[in-house]
């Protein structure tokens, strides 16, 4: 589930470093981690969360779909 000030995927995804998108494509059930997090709000100009942020079924859907372009 995310957290309520999560930003969609569709706008950080394509953006983030190869490195966070291979974490969290090794376990995509997990939180993201801190470093991911930072990334995505940085990309994003949000609200860094302070509880731990996992992907939505639709979110790990996206990425089902962009996994092609890390590959």
């Amino acid at each position: 589930m995310n957290a309520p000030s999560m930003p969609p995927i569709e706008l950080w995804w394509p953006h983030l470093d190869i490195e966070f998108k291979h974490e969290i494509l090794r376990d995509p059930d997990a939180a993201l981690s801190q470093g991911a997090l930072d990334q995505v709000y940085s990309l994003c100009d949000g609200q860094l969360a302070t509880s731990p942020v996992y992907l939505s079924a639709s979110d790990k859907d996206f990425i089902r779909t962009q996994t092609e372009l890390v590959d």
